[in-house]
């Protein structure tokens, strides 16, 4: 097992981020990575059947495909099949109630979600509880995340090629949330957990494009 500090810096003249640390840089963002063999870890081991207590959404019978302009908001999210529950009021992703939610991803090029650097990305793509909490959030809120965190479970196997994210808010007050991720593949197996901290601000100007996700 080893332990990698990185620090991101932003170059305030050509915008760009990159990881070297001249005085001339500000910090973006810092990042402390444990690495491991999670094929060599041993130790105790029990059964936790509650997190997992919900059956899986059918894509083919429970959900649909998400076709709100939020998901070509970003080059990131453009990349993303987005197929999740629907409910009554237009929202997504409603199939348990409260703030928990639940969206099928898959790649549109057709790549596999083959490794663990790609549930990295894909845990920092839930449908965000708050903001599809009501219609229109996003023509008046802007998120900003504060921190995260990410634990991999389970490699996914070479032809994974959906995963199922389920995400919930615990507390939403004062213009920030938590949000709790599990990543799961369609045999209902943990890939991975992460939690994040998100700050609330809200949009001034023109309003954008009608955005029910």
């Amino acid at each position: 097992m080893c332990v990698v500090n990185a620090e991101l810096e932003v170059h305030p003249e050509e915008g760009y981020a990159c990881g070297a640390v001249p005085s001339q840089q500000s910090l973006a963002c810092t990042a402390i990575v444990t690495l491991s063999d999670l094929y060599k870890e041993t130790g105790l081991t029990q059964g936790t059947a509650g997190s997992t207590i919900h059956p899986h959404p059918s894509r083919q019978i429970d959900c649909v495909i998400i076709d709100d302009p939020v998901v070509d908001a970003t080059p990131v999210t453009r990349k993303l099949h987005w197929v999740a529950p629907r409910s009554s009021d237009g929202l997504w992703g409603h199939r348990l109630g409260g703030h928990q939610r639940e969206v099928w991803l898959s790649f549109r090029d057709g790549s596999k979600i083959s490794d663990l650097l790609h549930l990295a990305l894909l845990a920092d793509m839930p449908l965000q509880p708050p903001a599809t909490h009501k219609a229109d959030f996003y023509m008046h809120h802007a998120l900003s995340t504060v921190c995260l965190s990410v634990e991999f479970k389970k490699r996914p196997e070479p032809d994974t090629e959906w995963v199922l994210l389920r995400s919930n808010s615990h507390k939403v007050a004062n213009g920030r949330y938590d949000v709790n991720i599990q990543i799961f593949n369609e045999d209902a197996e943990i890939l991975a957990l992460s939690n994040h901290v998100v700050y609330v601000s809200g949009l001034k100007g023109k309003s954008g494009k009608k955005a029910r996700m």
